[in-house]
């Protein structure tokens, strides 16, 4: 993997919070990261999820909650981290009750991930963590060639032809990896979904997929192998990315970055080779 960092366990200050405790998954992985073992109480059922959890094995070490005050409060936490959506009551109680709840947004593309880097290094007390990690993740970018005329065309295309448009993070890291975005050239901006008509019609080179379970079926899964995108004339590659890299966002982005590179130049090659 490009991205890799670790980090030594210190002594916190006393400003710095002790007792954290997470009720969003993708809370749960940025503190995984940043925070020290120690300063981390809970997190979410989700965090011990293979599909979900970037970092799992981390996580297992640790209690989980559904996210349900009457389970939060035992842990007597100084702070508790929420995402943008859901867990509402929660958190409105959780303040009615004095906690301190800080929330975590939403990130649509990478300036929104360096912000929740930074914001959560913050709240964990280790800025230079976080500092370290974007410094990390911009001196890669940087140095990504700009997107072809000619390039590849490439569909995120998840159950029920679920697809991104530029306007969101995985949108935008195919931009970055050097693909064009089908779901850009259908009107998409930032999520919506492409039926079967307008996937022959625009004939992209690749799908992208994100399967939460591999090797299972369903109708919505079945769609990538539709007779009419397997014909001869399309049967575009498929490209699989881990569901636990694509659902919350964090510097592992790199990496799907990088492998979507990887799969770019693959296909060039094979073209040049026929």
């Amino acid at each position: 993997m490009l991205f890799s960092l670790s980090f030594m366990s210190h002594t916190v200050a006393d400003s710095t919070p002790q007792r954290i405790v997470s009720i969003n998954l993708c809370a749960d992985e940025l503190l995984l990261l940043l925070a020290d073992p120690e300063q981390i109480s809970a997190l979410t059922k989700l965090s011990h999820d293979e599909g979900a959890s970037y970092f799992r094995t981390k996580a297992l070490t640790y209690p989980t909650t559904t996210g349900l005050a009457e389970e939060v409060l035992p842990f007597k936490p100084d702070l508790v981290i929420a995402g943008e959506w859901g867990g509402i009551q929660t958190v409105n109680l959780l303040k009615k009750l004095g906690l301190r709840v800080e929330t975590l947004p939403l990130a649509n593309n990478m300036q929104q991930v360096f912000s929740n880097i930074e914001l959560m290094a913050e709240l964990t007390g280790h800025p230079e963590r976080g500092t370290r990690i974007v410094q990390t993740m911009q001196d890669y970018l940087t140095r990504l060639p700009a997107v072809e005329a000619n390039a590849p065309l490439a569909a995120v295309y998840d159950p029920n032809g679920y697809t991104v448009g530029p306007e969101s993070l995985r949108g935008q890291s195919m931009t970055l990896a050097g693909w064009r975005n089908a779901g850009e050239l259908a009107g998409i901006r930032d999520y919506g979904s492409l039926d079967l008509e307008t996937m022959v019609r625009l004939q992209p080179d690749a799908l992208i997929d994100s399967p939460y379970t591999l090797n299972t079926y369903s109708r919505a899964e079945a769609l990538a192998q539709h007779p009419a995108l397997r014909g001869t004339r399309l049967n575009p590659q498929i490209i699989s990315v881990p569901s636990n890299m694509t659902i919350c966002d964090g510097p592992w982005i790199v990496d799907t970055i990088a492998s979507l590179q990887r799969e770019r130049l693959n296909l060039a090659t094979q073209r040049s080779t026929k």
